[in-house]
């Protein structure tokens, strides 16, 4: 294997471990804390405190192996034409995955610090306790919100980059400027909802996969 075969699959090996990992941390988790901070969520976290901390740390290395890959990716691409285009959108979703992480990061061990601290808390206080966390939940919230935004953001200038070589299908590149653009409009109109995450972390786990096979089938 030459050299720059073996560069290719090593960047396609990070995208396909990142989709595996970022799609079973999620499934795996045993309450999506992320959704709502409440006393039965922290409980449920705690009752299942090894799962719970064991689905972050899956999701978060999966986030990292991602920004390996899109790292990986450009530098292969660094003499292509389409390089100065590709390269602000790869380094703006490596920031998105980059704050997802720390968010991510919160919620875990808010989860396994939190659910604990309620078991030697009277009930009569554990409402009180929930509320203190109220927030600093918000604050993190908007990094989650950010993170999976400035990654359809970043998908834009990526999409176009695509758009215009004729290594990549012209398809994935106006698909992802239009699933882009349409995160970014339903997230801004909808400022409040997290229905339309699951959406952006599914459409990413497959563009990653779409990048693995491309990559691994001899890239030039």
């Amino acid at each position: 294997m030459t050299s720059n075969l073996f560069s290719q699959r090593f960047v396609a090996l990070n995208f396909i471990f990142a989709a595996v990992l970022i799609t079973t941390g999620y499934l795996i988790q045993p309450v999506h804390l992320q959704d709502g901070l409440n006393v039965g969520n922290l409980l449920l976290a705690h009752e299942n405190q090894d799962l719970f901390i064991w689905s972050f740390r899956i999701l978060v290395f999966g986030n990292f192996m991602a920004i390996m890959g899109l790292t990986g990716l450009g530098s292969l691409l660094r003499t292509n034409s389409i390089h100065p285009v590709l390269q602000p959108g790869i380094i703006v979703c490596c920031l998105a995955l980059l704050l997802s992480s720390l968010a991510e990061g919160y919620f875990m061990d808010m989860g396994a610090w939190g659910g604990w601290k309620l078991t030697t808390i009277e009930q009569s206080n554990q409402e009180p306790f929930v509320g203190s966390m109220d927030v600093t939940y918000q604050w993190v919230s908007c990094f989650r919100r950010m993170g999976y935004m400035f990654f359809c953001l970043g998908l834009i200038p990526v999409g176009l980059a695509f758009s215009k070589d004729s290594f990549f299908s012209k398809v994935i590149g106006y698909v992802a400027m239009a699933f882009g653009v349409l995160g970014i409009a339903v997230m801004l109109i909808d400022d409040s909802g997290t229905g339309f995450y699951p959406v952006v972390r599914t459409a990413y786990t497959l563009f990653f996969l779409l990048l693995a096979y491309r990559c691994w089938n001899n890239l030039k």
